[in-house]
């Protein structure tokens, strides 16, 4: 009888430790997804605000603001880097898709003119440059990922 308790109690134990296991599991994997995805949203607002100091210098130097991101290599940049939103409907990519000045209303990009695809969009007019993610996707600060500081003023 003593050793049928004894087994009884073992095997109790036993699957509260495994189910136990299983939550810890589920919110460990919950807690590194999150984690990933602040990771992957931090390389790239640092990303953003690299190419917004390679326009700015390119800008200071040049004098002009320049039709196509691909001019600041290899000489502001050594690249042009990836963004990578963390959003499930975007790959990580650092294509870059331009855009007519008109997508600048009241000096920020209209996200209802954005053609919400992996990698940069590039916007120009004759006062500011805006880089943004070219996604219309919100990041974990429940926030537009176009609507990310990247913005330039310019004045010739």
């Amino acid at each position: 009888m003593r050793t049928t308790i004894m087994l009884v109690l073992a095997t109790s134990l036993s699957a509260c430790a495994f189910f136990g296991a299983e939550h810890g599991t589920a919110e460990l994997d919950s807690a590194v997804a999150r984690s990933d995805r602040v990771l992957r949203e931090s390389k790239t607002v640092s990303s953003l605000a690299a190419i917004e100091k390679s326009l700015d210098d390119y800008v200071q130097h040049e004098g002009k603001i320049p039709a196509r991101l691909d001019v600041l290599i290899p000489k502001y940049a050594a690249e042009i880097p990836l963004a990578d939103p963390a959003v499930s409907r975007h790959a990580a990519s650092n294509d870059v898709t331009y855009y007519p000045s008109n997508v600048i209303r009241d000096g920020v990009v209209d996200g209802t003119r954005i053609k919400d695809s992996d990698g940069w969009g590039y916007a120009a007019n004759d006062r500011q440059i805006i880089i943004f993610v070219n996604c219309t996707h919100t990041n974990s600060h429940n926030r537009p990922w176009y609507r990310e500081p990247g913005t330039l003023q310019w004045s010739r």
